[in-house]
């Protein structure tokens, strides 16, 4: 049987790209896939240099992580197709030398704009300088290519979540302010005027710094609309790949496999969160899948519509946060624990705001004292309290997202998948079958395990025994304090009355 042609790879077969954000998630998987995947002339990568490393020696790095073994066995030289254009989006123009933006102007076919600070605790000024008014001198720079095909913009479907209905839909928003005064004023404000109250102001009913800064960029892209032609991928929480091309395969620790770890080691006791509520996930590897499939769509049919919710479709997967936990304890429990924790990994999730504060004192924090206490004495550095207060501060900025329901239109990539062919369902995969989350979970952990522990699958067995001897000594130790609290309750205070 013939194989079927993959229109996707043709459209970008033969074609200049140039990409920001290639060190970040999206932009190293883009990367992987487009060199896999198609035969693409280069690729330009914005890139910097950082920490004594040249933005050529950055890429060579790059090239090491396990993400691309798959593509080098197969492809070993589409390391020349990579070109670093030395630049940051933090800097005016982008800081290309005239030189390199010449080249981007006569040589570009598409250019995907994935550079993005997500913290959300970046300063106002910061997260505007790098989203906002990087996006706007990428757009510039869009402008002038003479053979600019697409211009891909990678946005975040929560850039807009305050909608009245409690559905993002695939269409424009009224941005939370106009994006040209935020730019003319934050030139001449600095971090010590924008301090934290004016920042809120600001902010408004907006949660963050990121959320308000991409709602922002969003508006520029909107102004470009008929001038360039562009599309605007939303992507939901972005988290470790599916399947493709390393199963559980992840570039940090934020968002739920940090979760998962910190939990997992016996770190995080009590998480603020609605269980009831459902979460919409993206694994990394559908998110640039479907960045191409939308690219390919938009450029080969009459569609007017420019913006796709890179979301995973309510009729294909709903799933509770508590299903998620659920599921990730067990594996963590039963198929692969981690090797070093702290203590045993069980806690509370919980919506009430109080039980979570007193669970937090009461099994974070005051262990967290304790343990600091005994290394003060065998005269070690202090390190658990400072540990607990970056988790504290961490999941804090997430609670907006974890206890409340979040809808999205999902039109766009329901009715894009309905047209490929079996070749290009295979290459990207926009839909699973099987919905399998426990083996995901288990791929998603196996992957930290290996990759970011240094533990080996050989070392599962002792690491499993670890797990029951952590067990019992949780049981102990609640026992030991339920009898010393009855002993104190019952003795003390009514037996001696008596």
């Amino acid at each position: 049987m013939t194989e079927e042609i993959d229109r996707i790879a043709q459209i970008f077969n033969g074609s200049v790209i140039f990409l920001t954000g290639a060190t970040g998630l999206v932009g190293k998987s883009l990367i992987e896939k487009l060199l896999r995947l198609t035969e693409v002339k280069k690729i330009y990568i914005l890139i910097r240099s950082k920490k004594g490393k040249s933005p050529t020696e950055r890429i060579k790095d790059l090239f090491n992580n396990p993400l691309f073994h798959k593509l080098l066995n197969k492809k070993p030289e589409a390391i020349e197709k990579c070109i670093p254009i030395r630049g940051d989006v933090s800097l005016p123009m982008l800081g290309i030398s005239e030189v390199d933006r010449q080249k981007i102007i006569e040589e570009a076919d598409f250019i995907i704009h994935s550079a993005a600070t997500v913290r959300f605790d970046d300063s106002l000024k910061y997260a505007v300088t790098v989203n906002t008014r990087g996006t706007k001198f990428v757009l510039e720079l869009a402008e002038e290519c003479k053979k600019l095909k697409l211009f891909v913009h990678v946005s975040t479907a929560y850039a807009f979540p305050n909608n009245t209905d409690g559905i993002t839909y695939e269409k424009e928003y009224p941005p939370p302010a106009d994006p040209h005064e935020v730019l003319s004023s934050i030139n001449w404000l600095n971090d010590d005027i924008l301090n934290e109250d004016l920042t809120k102001r600001l902010l408004g009913n907006i949660p963050n710094t990121y959320t308000f800064s991409k709602g922002l960029s969003e508006a520029l892209v909107y102004e470009k609309v008929g001038k360039i032609p562009l599309i605007i991928c939303r992507p939901a929480i972005i988290i470790p790949a599916f399947k493709d091309p390393v199963p559980g395969w992840t570039n940090n620790l934020q968002g739920p496999s940090g979760l998962f770890v910190g939990a997992g080691k016996g770190v995080i006791r009590t998480v603020y969160m609605d269980t009831s509520c459902y979460a919409n996930f993206s694994p990394i590897d559908c998110t640039v899948s479907a960045i191409m499939v939308f690219s390919w769509y938009h450029l080969t049919t009459n569609n007017p519509n420019y913006i796709y919710n890179l979301c995973i479709p309510q009729k294909d997967l709903q799933i509770s946060w508590e299903e998620i936990f659920a599921t990730a304890k067990d594996v963590i429990h039963n198929d692969c624990p981690f090797n070093l924790m702290l203590w045993y990994p069980e806690g509370t999730i919980t919506k009430s705001r109080l039980y979570n504060k007193i669970n937090t004192i009461l099994f974070q924090l005051l262990p967290a004292l304790i343990l600091d206490l005994i290394l003060l004495i065998a005269g070690q550095k202090p390190q658990f309290w400072s540990i607990q207060n970056r988790i504290l501060n961490g999941m804090k900025m997430y609670e907006f997202y974890t206890i409340r329901k979040w809808d999205f239109e999902t039109t766009q990539i329901e009715k894009i998948r309905e047209v490929l062919n079996t070749t290009e369902k295979d290459h990207y995969q926009l839909e699973d079958k099987e919905k399998d989350v426990r083996k995901y979970l288990k791929h998603c952990i196996l992957y930290l395990r290996r990759h970011y522990f240094k533990e080996t699958d050989d070392m599962l067995p002792a690491a499993r025994r670890n797990m029951k001897i952590m067990y019992c000594l949780d049981k102990l130790v609640k026992f030991i304090f339920i009898g010393l609290a009855f002993y104190y309750i019952f003795y003390k205070t009514i037996f001696q009355r008596i």
